[in-house]
């Protein structure tokens, strides 16, 4: 099972080993249905959707 941290919490760094770190979707999406995530200059879609899924596109 993984445990979940605050936006904040995921800026730190993990302990080595430790595996990836884990953010709540609310976390990101802070009461919105859909965010741009920035990634080397290019702009990636998160959404959710009525039935609760998340959608990444480019």
């Amino acid at each position: 099972m993984h445990d979940t941290f605050s936006a904040a919490e995921a800026l730190d760094s993990p302990a080595p080993g430790s595996g990836p770190r884990v953010i709540a979707s609310e976390e990101l999406l802070r009461g919105a249905r859909e965010i741009i995530i920035r990634h080397v200059g290019e702009d990636y879609r998160l959404r959710l959707t009525r039935a609760g899924k998340l959608i990444l596109n480019k």
